[in-house]
């Protein structure tokens, strides 16, 4: 019916893992996202948005804040409601939490189910191909070794809350050292399997089954992970000072 739409369900490696064929899977589910990427790189050169320089030197662009995209879909018959951010990101709220949301530089404990789903072939329904799970996985939100789909879809849960998050090839495994990976040689291998299904029939996305559930404070945080980047004015500042201490240095 008008409105509804069919969820195309998707891979990823880590380090212990990653051999030339696996960098070699990475660049053929990368080909996809490609020209995409190149097109919007023209577009930000002819109309560039602001964005800030971090203490690190990283720019950082800054993130939307527009709420994500509610649809209704059938998945199995059933009708659900899926959300989708301007990344891309599906994900379907299975049981809302009651506690807070996790900040950049919080330690997170989830609990999690990994799938590939790959889309229907030749008419044959594609079912979801369960490669991991874990009852207690611990991720430092907002390092970069987590996959990117999944740390985003984890940003706007709640403690005690359940979401099936939808993750695409260029928010998937697209590096090495991202996590979560199988801990068993044939979870891992399983895994491999799936990746090179995937670049086969050119389609395909990552499930996370995951719940959240609890929230800890890093004390050993240096503070490089805050939520939002420096105001121009803050940044100046900052600047500015550097500055000052350096002269001062150099006159002592």
């Amino acid at each position: 019916s008008e409105g509804n739409q069919d969820i195309e369900f998707e891979p990823r490696c880590n380090d212990k893992c990653v051999t030339q064929s696996s960098f070699n899977r990475r660049e053929a589910i990368g080909q996809a996202c490609r020209t995409t990427a190149a097109i919007a790189a023209s577009a930000v050169l002819t109309n560039p948005t602001v964005s800030n320089a971090d203490i690190e030197g990283v720019v950082t662009i800054p993130q939307s804040t527009a709420p994500p995209e509610a649809t209704s879909s059938k998945i199995d018959g059933t009708s659900v409601t899926v959300f989708k951010t301007k990344s891309g990101l599906q994900y379907i709220e299975l049981a809302e939490g009651t506690g807070p949301t996790p900040q950049y530089g919080n330690l997170v404990a989830i609990a999690y189910k990994a799938y590939i789903k790959l889309p229907d072939i030749k008419g044959k329904p594609m079912k979801l191909d369960e490669f991991d799970s874990e009852n207690g996985y611990l991720i430092k939100h907002g390092n970069g070794r987590t996959v990117p789909g999944l740390d985003e879809g984890l940003h706007t849960m709640r403690v005690g809350g359940k979401r099936r998050i939808i993750v695409p090839p260029k928010l998937g495994y697209v590096s090495g050292g991202l996590g979560p990976i199988p801990v068993g040689p044939y979870g891992r291998w399983k895994l491999n399997h799936l990746l090179d299904r995937m670049v086969e029939v050119k389609g395909g996305n990552f499930i996370f089954d995951v719940e959240m559930k609890s929230i800890i404070e890093d004390e050993a945080d240096q503070g490089y992970y805050d939520d939002e980047s420096l105001s121009p004015e803050d940044f100046n500042t900052l600047r500015q000072n550097i500055e000052a201490s350096q002269q001062a240095a150099r006159g002592a």
